[in-house]
């Protein structure tokens, strides 16, 4: 009954979604959406679920930010910041939590947890938090409470404190007080709350921007970015300090101090307008260069989607064993953090970077945190929970099902077919090849002329098909399945689909979509 028919496809898992708005623009492969997914497989796949870890550490506790802390190689814990004004602690798995601090200033604050200490044998490792109006708080060891930082620099007084803390060459660096905005300081290599035996300070370009915001250890040096413009990196390689050099790389700036991150050998860090930026080494001995990475493929899409007023709270990470970039931020008309947009590395040389845009997850305090000796994105949701990410179970937060979407632009389908282009198409049929992982079904929507006219629901096996079974039946190797081939309707100039799953557990896969068509003029 098809025969005659043109069939084309669509192979999945190459492109991530793009932003621009002239879809023309878009590569045929690429998507509109891609909602909570991964690329990892080459496929379109639904992301990872969630795991609750421990218990509560207050229902109505919201984390505003987390680090994983290793009090040394056998002892972890997590360390929070809380909407109450309190920092806190784990046993390590997410429980028995221990108040380090209450009733810290929780206006004007953004908190921000940097990792220090064991600055020589049998000195223990500190945690320091800094959140620009509340003097710097310090946690020693596995110590039951935190402490006012020891020797801080005269300038760190009253409401004038720093807005971020990064461990530099030996030394721990900060800077962003409201009274030297602009001034990044110095502690001794021997202790790192001590910034006065051995002062040192430098100004970073106080003609540019309102004050500094975040630092990263990056090439010998410190990259440093400042709101709302400026991008810099200090120079530090010579013993001397006297003759370090600060150079402006480039003009975008960041908001908070979570808006950078070392990513392999480059820096990324994203702007107050919501582009993604990255920072790399050139052929040039000592030079930095900034690129942005983001505008051509998405656009307007952050701008539209996301807000820029709460990115100052924004935590960017970078997952390396999934070799993906992570921002969780707020929404449009949001202040709590309930989106991520994703930035796929793993095929950067060859396709490019790959987007993915989450809206799953409360994640309030995203972070890394070490599970089997491998670093896991985690979070500390609304309700004073911490939550292990990108689990094989596929489930959402109080075990839920959640949306894993895709969509592809819509197309005259010319590229492929130059006699297609312009012309109307009579739709024949439509078949679906997956990576058979757990029984589910997905449902495609068929989008003629910019308007679903079609919903057609797959039934999707778990794991490779077996004889006997029940005809039609197509066999696949290495675990891919071809779904029977079903009926399309209705005839169009341009066509787009839409796949979409939304069941606890389901684990979907697409690694390719068959569409049958004639020619309809």
């Amino acid at each position: 009954m098809w025969d005659g028919v043109l069939v084309l496809e669509w192979v999945a898992g190459r492109q991530g979604f793009y932003g621009v708005r002239n879809r023309n623009q878009i590569p045929l492969d690429g998507l509109v959406v891609l909602r909570n997914a991964t690329l990892e497989d080459m496929s379109w796949r639904t992301g990872g679920g969630a795991a609750l870890l421990g218990e509560t550490a207050g229902s109505t506790l919201v984390g505003r930010a987390a680090v994983d802390f290793w009090v040394d190689a056998a002892t972890q814990r997590t360390l929070v910041t809380f909407s109450d004004g309190t920092l806190r602690k784990d046993n390590g798995a997410g429980a028995s939590w221990v108040t380090l601090a209450s009733a810290l200033t929780t206006t004007g604050q953004v908190p921000h947890w940097a990792l220090g200490g064991a600055e020589s044998s049998g000195r223990n490792r500190k945690a320091f938090h800094s959140d620009r109006v509340n003097t710097v708080r310090v946690l020693s060891g596995d110590g039951a409470t935190v402490s006012v930082i020891g020797n801080p620099p005269a300038d760190w007084s009253g409401a004038n404190q720093p807005g971020f803390l990064v461990a530099h060459d030996g030394f721990l660096f900060g800077g962003g007080v409201a009274n030297a905005p602009h001034t990044i300081y110095r502690s001794t290599r021997a202790d790192h709350e001590d910034f006065l035996t051995f002062p040192y300070s430098i100004p970073i370009d106080p003609d540019t921007g309102e004050r500094l915001v975040a630092g990263v250890s990056y090439k010998g040096g410190l990259l440093l970015l400042k709101y709302p413009v400026g991008a810099y990196w200090l120079d530090t390689r010579d013993p001397d300090d006297a003759r370090w050099r600060v150079f402006k790389i480039a003009q975008a700036g960041a908001r908070g101090p979570y808006n950078a991150i070392g990513v392999e050998d480059d820096v990324m860090w994203v702007s107050p307008d919501f582009g993604f930026h990255l920072a790399s080494a050139t052929q040039a001995a000592g030079s930095i260069k900034g690129t942005d990475i983001s505008a051509a493929s998405l656009g307007a899409w952050a701008r539209d989607n996301l807000n820029r007023d709460e990115l100052a709270t924004a935590q960017l990470l970078y997952y390396s064993d999934k070799r993906e970039v992570m921002l969780a931020c707020a929404g449009q008309g949001q202040t709590n953090k309930n989106r991520r947009l994703h930035v796929e590395l793993s095929r950067a040389a060859d396709v490019g970077l790959r987007w993915i845009a989450w809206d799953r997850d409360r994640n309030e305090a995203l972070f890394l945190r070490k599970v089997s000796g491998v670093e896991i994105p985690a979070m500390v949701n609304a309700a004073g929970e911490v939550w292990n990410l990108d689990r094989a179970a596929r489930s959402a937060p109080a075990g839920t099902g959640y949306t894993f979407q895709w969509e592809t632009r819509d197309t005259d389908l010319g590229e492929v077919v130059p006699e297609l282009r312009g012309k109307r198409k009579n739709l024949r049929f439509i078949q679906l090849e997956y990576s058979a992982r757990t029984a589910a079904s997905h449902t495609i929507s068929v989008i003629q002329d910019g308007s679903a006219r079609q919903a057609v629901t797959f039934a999707l096996d778990a794991g490779p098909a077996t004889l006997p079974g029940t005809l039609p039946l197509t066999l696949r190797g290495e675990e891919l399945r071809l779904t029977p081939r079903r009926r399309l309707r209705g005839q169009c100039r341009r066509l787009a689909l839409s796949g979409q799953t939304g069941e606890a557990g389901a684990d979907v896969s697409v690694t390719r979509i068959l569409v049958g068509l004639e020619a309809g003029e």
